[in-house]
């Protein structure tokens, strides 16, 4: 294998692994423990996030972001908690719906953002994009069919998540512009910002009198253990996937970039069907691959209109997912 091919593989592959790390660990963590803390869970990723790009900035990695300012932080207060709201209905969403499900719901955000996308900056929608959408509806209603622990809740936390997500997503491209920020920038700025507004919503909302009192007893002590670790490794991992991202899109292309965000969503599907006792089904697993595949056409459709678009021309954003719940490529926003 040559230099060139290793240096683009081994990126890829801490993208791919730290997106699946990253979902299967936010599934245990938010369903399988007595408490299900999302905004606790919320905060730790926010706060591995920021320590660990101030540790790595000051260890020579090649992690550079704004300094907190004033003006920025008020311009991007409002994108962060957008940003909190689509974290925080993916948690509970991800709390009653199985992984597979999630990630084929999850595509119908794609269909929102892109006629957010047509209304807001008058974006196209083209005839292969329509082909994706239709495959991304076909594959949820199959989903929702053969879903044998269906769960009201996790089906109404996911429909509130896709309309937060979109509103997102088309906020943040909005102001952006504004105030120019790049990758780490985002990333900081949005962790930062949430970190103290998840904390206040989790001492508010959250039973913690309830989770000391059940943790202080030492026959839960097992649980506790492995309540901590999962929570120390999803703040790895969100930090993890907010470094192996723009390394990937440096060492590869937006294209391959876009591509592998696509095509990541099946072995998180894989890995989640074989980790977790949810019962698996032949129409389960046919709404997996009827979502990969919309996702694969969505993302070769962007890049087609990308290419024949002038330059400066608006066009609609690679396939988005929860960056800190699902793993999934981030929106293309420069």
């Amino acid at each position: 294998m040559s230099s060139s091919t290793m240096q683009a593989a081994i990126p890829i592959l801490a993208y791919c692994g730290s997106s699946i790390t990253m979902t299967l660990v936010n599934k245990l963590v938010l369903s399988h423990f007595q408490f299900h803390m999302v905004f606790f869970m919320l905060a730790v990723q926010a706060f591995g996030s920021v320590a660990l790009m101030v540790l790595a900035n000051r260890v020579g990695l090649n992690v550079k972001y704004r300094a907190m300012n004033k003006p920025d932080a008020k311009t991007w207060f409002p994108v962060a908690c957008s940003q909190a709201l689509m974290l925080y209905t993916g948690g509970k969403a991800l709390e009653y719906l199985n992984v597979p499900l999630f990630t084929v719901f999850k595509n119908l955000t794609i269909i929102a953002v892109a006629y957010g996308e047509k209304w807001v900056f008058s974006a196209a929608v083209t005839p292969l994009m329509l082909t994706s959408f239709g495959l991304m509806v076909l594959s949820s209603l199959v989903g929702a069919w053969n879903d044998i622990a269906f769960n009201g809740w996790g089906y109404f936390w996911m429909s509130f998540n896709c309309f937060a997500s979109a509103t997102f997503v088309i906020h943040m491209r909005k102001v952006i512009k504004e105030v120019n920020f790049k990758d780490f920038d985002t990333v900081y700025f949005n962790n930062l910002l949430t970190l103290p507004l998840y904390m206040v919503l989790s001492i508010i909302q959250e039973n913690w009198t309830g989770f000391f009192a059940y943790y202080s007893d030492k026959a839960n002590a097992d649980e506790l253990s492995s309540f901590v670790q999962g929570m120390l490794v999803s703040g790895i991992a969100a930090f993890a996937i907010s470094y192996c991202s723009p390394w990937c899109l440096r060492t590869t292309s937006s294209t391959t970039y876009s591509m592998i965000g696509a095509l990541n969503k099946l072995p998180i599907a894989l890995f989640a069907m074989l980790w977790f006792p949810d019962p698996i089904t032949a129409g389960g697993v046919l709404a997996v691959l009827l979502g990969f595949a919309a996702g694969l056409v969505y993302t070769h459709a962007k890049n087609v209109q990308k290419r024949d678009q002038p330059q400066g021309t608006q066009v609609l954003p690679q396939p988005i997912s929860m960056e800190r719940l699902d793993g999934s490529s981030r929106p293309n926003v420069k």
